[in-house]
């Protein structure tokens, strides 16, 4: 298996490989020798590390694509064809899924290999290959979105399908546009979400900050991740966050009524209502 651009999720799925299958061979590739260095520098981490891409892909079975969106057709478009007699699977951890199977998978079936997309919802604020975590996976949701031509009894559907799980992951099956509204709402709108809060907050009352305790720190987490990352995942699924975007407006207008005209009935509806919702989550 070969990871590519191990950073938080690539260098999770390293140790959590590693810790559970120590026989395998593991490679990496990634665009800085500084990150080769330290990959190589960890014992029995993976067998090899360079930042050629074909000589890290070399005999793999397994791809992943674990770099930014927007910088792997530059990384698969500099792979040669994919030889040998077993079929070579790749995959990606990428948030945004319909753009990347659009443009990943004709890039990968050229160089005779298959093409499904993967999401596991999970992570961190962190980035970087210092916070990878063999258990990051465990009950974690991993999504899985192939393209058009690859039904859900595929061999090599199933054969990825059986790597997630046997990471710790709970697999589910999404067309690849379904993914991007779900995912839209539950993780990047709250990024938005928790960055607006951040901006409106402590840079209108900064003197605030040193007051602040769980709720607020719990709230605006999020808005501590990359924002080089999180800019791109949210100009590639700018069409259903937008669309969401409009409705939780609409929702903090009829808050902000409630508010106007101390309807204290409406707010503990709203209050009750929410309650219930986030309970059953």
């Amino acid at each position: 298996m070969a990871v590519l651009s191990p950073g938080l999720i690539g260098g999770s799925v390293l140790r959590a490989i590693r810790a559970r299958h120590p026989s395998v061979r593991l490679s990496a590739w990634a665009r800085r020798p500084e990150a080769v260095a330290e990959l190589l520098a960890e014992p029995r981490f993976v067998e090899v590390a360079s930042t050629d891409v074909n000589e890290a892909i070399a005999g793999a079975d397994l791809l992943i694509l674990a770099m930014p969106t927007g910088n792997m057709a530059e990384v698969v478009a500099q792979m040669a064809p994919f030889s040998g007699d077993s079929p070579v699977l790749v995959t990606d951890v990428g948030s945004v899924k319909a753009p990347v199977v659009r443009e990943i998978g004709p890039l990968v079936a050229k160089r005779r290999g298959t093409f499904i997309g993967s999401h596991p919802m999970a992570g961190s604020e962190k980035k970087g290959l210092a916070f990878a975590d063999a258990a990051l996976f465990e009950k974690a949701a991993v999504i899985l979105t192939p393209g058009e031509g690859t039904e859900p009894d595929h061999r090599i559907l199933r054969q990825l399908t059986h790597f997630w799980e046997g990471l710790g992951g709970v697999v589910t099956l999404l067309d690849p546009v379904r993914h991007d509204e779900l995912v839209g709402a539950i993780s990047h709108l709250p990024h938005l979400v928790a960055s607006a809060l951040a901006r409106s907050v402590l840079s209108r009352v900064p003197e605030a900050a040193p007051l602040s305790g769980g709720g607020f720190r719990d709230t605006t987490r999020v808005a501590g991740g990359p924002e080089g990352m999180w800019a791109g995942i949210l100009s590639d699924n700018h069409l259903a966050v937008s669309e969401q975007l409009a409705e939780l407006i609409r929702e903090l207008e009829m808050w902000k009524e409630a508010l106007d005209t101390l309807d204290r009935d409406r707010l503990f509806s709203f209050l009750s209502e929410a309650r219930a919702l986030r309970g059953a989550l």
